[in-house]
């Protein structure tokens, strides 16, 4: 049984189940579209086919649907972080899976750029509710790079003077930006395969202490 709910707590049926996913997913696409300060629940309502009323039934505002679609964030990027799991310790296989982590992980920004901006900026206002999605969005990352520093510092590989947790977070910070200032970086003649690479093998080095000539 579903335990999917509607305003009134309701647990709702498949077929309004539908209805709900079709509403979330026109809100992600108009996000994309106009961004979320000028987005309305009658522009979302119209665009699916209903009511404002309908709307409401299963979202108290647009802002609520945006955290719905947020907390969806954390389960589609785990097979990204999944990839963390595997030995980066060891020169080309190593940047190998750095490489593919980073272009799998500019591919997740760049369909779902328009949710996540929204997610971490309304963090960085310090929306309570956003701020725990952030968390549990980045912990599964910050928790394998913590992993992988500490291990290159045991085998000497890295230097304790480095802070496992502020390097994730500078790694982790790195991830999330190279998708915004992408375009910018395209308009100046930098591609983004070279972008990719220069941020895979800056990954490798920072977790691994490898180097990546």
């Amino acid at each position: 049984m579903s335990d999917t709910t509607a305003t009134d707590g309701r647990v709702i049926g498949e077929r309004a189940q539908q209805t709900r996913r079709r509403i979330l997913d026109t809100t992600a696409s108009l996000l994309r579209e106009n961004g979320a300060l000028d987005l309305k629940v009658m522009d979302v309502a119209r665009e699916v086919g209903t009511s404002p009323a309908t709307f409401y039934q299963y979202f108290s505002d647009v802002e609520d649907a945006i955290y719905a679609l947020s907390t969806e964030m954390i389960e589609k990027v785990a097979p990204i972080h999944a990839q963390m799991e595997a030995d980066w310790s060891e020169g080309e296989p190593g940047i190998d899976h750095a490489r593919r982590l980073v272009s799998d992980y500019t591919d997740f920004w760049d369909e779902n750029g328009a949710v996540l901006r929204i997610m971490l900026l309304r963090a960085d206002e310090r929306d309570e509710r956003f701020r725990q999605v952030r968390r549990d969005y980045n912990a599964p990352f910050m928790s394998a790079m913590v992993s992988k520093v500490r291990a290159a510092q045991e085998d000497g590989r890295l230097t304790t003077a480095l802070d496992a947790e502020a390097t994730a977070g500078a790694m982790l910070a790195a991830l999330d930006r190279l998708p915004n200032y992408r375009e910018g970086f395209e308009k100046r003649g930098t591609s983004r395969e070279a972008m990719i690479e220069t941020v895979a093998r800056l990954l490798y080095s920072a977790l691994t202490g490898e180097p990546f000539s």
